[in-house]
């Protein structure tokens, strides 16, 4: 795989990751509940709650 192909899909993975995360925000789970079902770090969960409501101001 190319380096733009494998940029792409590591990009592409990162959105969806994002999206899973803010919805289970919107539907109530705490950031730990989040980061032990994503297996990521409480302050990467954070940061990505944090971008979305800033996008949203």
């Amino acid at each position: 795989m190319c380096n733009l192909s494998q940029g792409i899909k590591e990009d592409g993975i990162a959105i969806g990751e994002a999206r899973i995360i803010i919805s289970m925000y919107n539907n109530g789970f705490t950031t730990e509940q989040i980061a032990a079902a994503t297996d990521k770090d409480i302050k990467d969960i954070e940061i990505i709650i944090r971008g979305k409501e800033l996008a949203t101001v």
